[in-house]
């Protein structure tokens, strides 16, 4: 898989951005990717409405609610943004752009004003569990695989995270 993760400064925290080409169509892409069906099956619990002004929840697995968002542009199957606020910390901000290339689709993800560690192999790890989706849409979510290739990139998105929020001496 070769999903790309760069991790860029920010005030607060950093920005990180994701790029991955995948083997469908934006409309199908989109659909994966705003679909609470689609999105348990790769992703998390969702509830709600991906459209313009739409609030949603992700569910931890205990039913509780994880984060938290409001969709603040949205244009189908181009991309969107979404505020995205975890339980206990300050709101963040995505962006989500779909590009066709050929038959195929470039998705570029932006988070913004992240300021724990845990999201870059986090998305990461999501990401390419969007690839193992769009090639078989029925399947579950591994959640093993997902914890398990977490733990491979931690360690270097740690390095690069902390090289990024030390202050300037």
């Amino acid at each position: 898989m070769s999903v790309t993760g760069e991790i860029l400064p920010d005030d607060p925290g950093v920005v990180l951005e994701f790029e991955e080409v995948y083997d469908t169509d934006p409309d199908d892409l989109w659909e994966a990717l705003t679909t609470p069906e689609r999105l348990a099956r790769w992703m998390a619990t969702y509830q709600g409405e991906f459209r313009l002004g739409g609030h949603w929840q992700a569910m931890q697995r205990d039913g509780g609610v994880y984060c938290d968002g409001e969709v603040t542009s949205c244009e189908r199957p181009v991309g969107f943004t979404t505020t995205w606020t975890v339980v206990g910390e300050q709101p963040t901000l995505v962006t989500v752009q779909l590009e066709p290339e050929g038959a195929r689709t470039r998705l570029r993800l932006r988070h913004e004003h992240v300021t724990r560690l845990e999201y870059g192999p986090g998305w990461h790890s999501h990401l390419e569990g969007l690839t193992r989706h769009v090639a078989d849409p029925a399947a579950e979510r591994d959640r093993d695989e997902w914890v398990r290739r977490i733990a491979e990139l931690e360690p270097s998105y740690a390095e690069r995270f902390a090289a990024l929020s030390r202050p300037a001496p």
